[in-house]
């Protein structure tokens, strides 16, 4: 047992929420008429959909003639079947892994859903597997190394709280080279924080902990009376720098936002910073339609080239007879694009992950020993990662366990986003 595990017992991460019958999460939706099938080119599967998140959690194509650079997705089953984390590798810019390159069950006999993030979340200089309790069951969180070894177990709410959470990583505290990791992310003194959110029912209580479930920021997203679930994402929305903090200035891009979504009933959409210790709010607008939303989903990062990540929002409908829809946003909350991703009648709700999906490739003078992926990506003066052309993945939360993920590419062309030129 690793220095991360916990002995049992331990709940180091605890909230008072009500407790609650067992229920859905808003991004696993039931089919209509309770029939958990979909057919998929005329062939009958079972249906319950998919989580999805994305990091470079193993190594990368170095050859004598060519260095590929390129990040695994990761996705966790909806509920209906054994849940399973499984780590994928996009092969190409446009096909799908035929098999997972791992995968694991993160809780023994678990069928209610599990949720995914990925990040650095020990400081070790490697990525971790986090993998939750979607619904139906505690609100339970585990991390893993990259080969599925559990790390750490802990409870994010009072584990008579029953209806999920759900999860995001970033790096909302420490910074980056701002914030005193020189060198940036690969400096192995960088570490991202785990951001956990009530799926559904309970207070709208936003927590950022560690890797062993500490504490180390909680704030109410929403009103306290708001009862219908938060989802989470973390980017960097914030270009500025500011000199309030000593002689040297702090780049505020080099940490993330807690970004936060209502899971239902509306489309209400917030940012907050938090790494100064104080829970600021710097972004607060309407994704969709307000009096007929039915929630949202999120991701976030920068995919058109420029500094700043933008927001991906995706529409939860009410039935399958619309197109859900996903627009993007910049760090002010100005849309910038919208597009279906899915036809009529395939999905009610769609997860989405941004992160670098298909090979960045560089010659033989770009070969990059320490696997460190420096020679791919751009840094700034400061050591911060310069991330602004990454790639959109997404799955339907209602669909098949075993389906492949769409794909848009971030190719920056005018500064649109992905999603902009299609999959």
């Amino acid at each position: 047992m690793s220095a991360l595990s916990q002995p049992s017992g331990a709940r180091s991460a605890r909230l008072l929420v009500e407790n609650l019958e067992d229920r859905t999460t808003p991004t696993f939706l039931s089919r209509p008429g309770g029939v958990q099938q979909i057919s998929v080119n005329g062939v009958t599967v079972p249906a319950g959909g998919l989580s999805i998140a994305a990091g470079d959690l193993l190594p990368d194509f170095p050859t004598s003639t060519i260095y590929t650079a390129q990040n695994e997705y990761v996705t966790g089953t909806g509920p209906g079947t054994l849940g399973t984390v499984r780590v994928w590798r996009l092969n190409g810019a446009t096909a799908g892994q035929a098999e997972p390159l791992l995968s694991f069950v993160p809780f023994a006999g678990f069928t209610g859903g599990i949720n995914v993030a990925v990040g650095d979340v020990t400081g070790d200089g490697d990525m971790e597997i986090i993998a939750a309790v979607a619904g139906n069951g505690p609100p339970h969180v585990k991390v893993f190394s990259a080969n599925g070894t559990e790390l750490g177990s802990f409870y994010a709410f009072d584990p008579g709280f029953r209806g999920g959470v759900n999860i995001a990583v970033g790096n909302v505290l420490g910074g980056i080279a701002g914030g005193g990791y020189a060198g940036g992310t690969v400096s192995e003194n960088f570490k991202q924080e785990i951001i956990v959110g009530a799926a559904s029912g309970g207070s709208p209580h936003v927590v950022v902990t560690d890797a062993e479930g500490t504490i180390l920021r909680s704030f109410l997203a929403f009103d306290l009376g708001y009862r219908g679930g938060v989802v989470v994402a973390a980017g960097s929305i914030d270009t500025t720098r500011s000199d309030t903090f000593g002689a040297s200035s702090v780049d505020t891009n080099a940490y993330d936002e807690v970004i936060v979504g209502s899971a239902t009933s509306s489309a209400h959409v917030k940012a907050f910073s938090v790494f100064t210790g104080e829970i600021n709010q710097r972004l607060s607008f309407f994704a969709f339609d307000p009096s007929t939303s039915q929630g949202v989903t999120l991701a976030a990062g920068s995919t058109d080239g420029t500094r700043g990540a933008e927001i991906y929002v995706g529409q939860i409908t009410a039935g399958l007879n619309t197109a859900p829809q996903v627009r993007v946003y910049d760090g002010r909350g100005l849309l910038e694009l919208a597009f279906n991703p899915y036809p009529v009648g395939y999905s009610r709700v769609v997860n989405m992950v941004v992160a670098y999906l298909t090979p960045e490739s560089r010659g033989p003078s770009y070969y990059d020993p320490e696997d460190d992926d420096s020679s791919i990506f751009g840094f700034l003066p400061d050591g911060n990662p310069d991330f602004v052309l990454q790639d959109l993945a997404l799955v339907a939360g209602d669909g098949a366990f075993f389906q492949e993920p769409r794909f848009y590419v971030g190719i920056g062309t005018g500064g649109v986003p992905a999603g902009g030129f299609g999959p």
